[in-house]
């Protein structure tokens, strides 16, 4: 296959993929999604078998229940309201679909995963349990990305991605001293197969930049947030979302999570590293 058609893939599976993490709560037609990116509903089942690893429908209800598992971390709803904001037309349904993917009901798995939090938590010696946010009011942020697959923090992918990032930037003319480097993990690995995570390596941008290839685009709405900072390797990361989830004080927001990189590891040593989390908050 030619590179050109590679990239022009690229640039459909990234909108097919975001399309859907903004369209969980609708059905989610194949015809629609298919006339959206110019395709035959079989060439699109092919591309995005090819990006995914699995196909557009596991993927689809994989991301739903997911999801589900998201919102019953940030609040407390009926099984019928919690059906409805990831697509189902019933309670009976979602659930059919919850104990296919995990093996048992969604108040069984929320209970579950709420002692494996907090056994992971007391077991890691609760070293960060002495940090406490700060409150921020963040406007919207206009971003590129390019998005890893696979498991969060791995060396040879990050590297490569945030150097191809860097890279575009500059070619594009959009690397300034304003650029704020953001990471958006959209799955938690405590729920996603690791090998299925997906992790978006940003760059702040002052203008639109199309769409090119591998690089997307995303706007990170603003509001309220709990930021926390981290300093040191971040390794440290999972561990701090870890006990900001048992330990957190604050009414979350329907929004992304994403963290901000304040200084460049080519010339930061290790420890001095500094990472802040930006929790949506109401």
């Amino acid at each position: 296959m030619q590179q050109d058609t590679i990239n022009i893939y690229r640039q459909k599976a990234n909108y097919v993929i975001d399309y859907i993490s903004s369209h969980l709560h609708q059905p989610l037609n194949l015809e629609v999604i298919a006339d959206k990116i110019n395709v035959s509903q079989r060439q699109l089942l092919r591309i995005m078998r090819s990006f995914l690893n699995e196909s557009l429908y596991s993927y689809v209800a994989r991301q739903r229940v997911e999801r589900a598992v998201l919102y019953m971390q940030i609040e407390e709803m009926s099984l019928t309201k919690l059906a409805g904001m990831v697509g189902y037309d019933n309670a009976q349904s979602f659930s059919k679909a919850f104990k296919k993917q995990f093996g048992i009901s969604p108040k069984a798995y929320k209970n579950k995963l709420q002692s494996h939090l907090e056994s992971t938590v007391k077991s890691s010696g609760n070293r960060q349990s002495h940090l406490s946010p700060e409150i921020y009011e963040e406007k919207d942020l206009e971003l590129i990305y390019i998005r890893i697959t696979g498991k969060y923090g791995e060396s040879d992918p990050y590297k490569s991605a945030w150097n191809k990032l860097i890279h575009f930037l500059k070619e594009k003319n959009a690397l300034s001293k304003t650029t704020r480097f953001i990471g958006i993990s959209f799955d938690d690995p405590n729920v996603t197969e690791s090998r299925l995570c997906r992790f978006y390596a940003c760059a702040s941008v002052n203008y639109k930049i199309a769409p090119s290839g591998e690089f997307g685009t995303i706007q990170l709405k603003g509001g309220k947030y709990a930021v926390y900072t981290l300093k040191g390797c971040y390794s440290g990361l999972q561990e701090l979302y870890n006990t900001i989830s048992i330990n957190f004080d604050y009414t979350l927001r329907h929004s992304l999570t994403f963290e901000e990189y304040l200084n460049s590891p080519q010339n930061t040593a290790e420890e001095d590293f500094l990472t802040k989390v930006f929790i949506p908050i109401k």
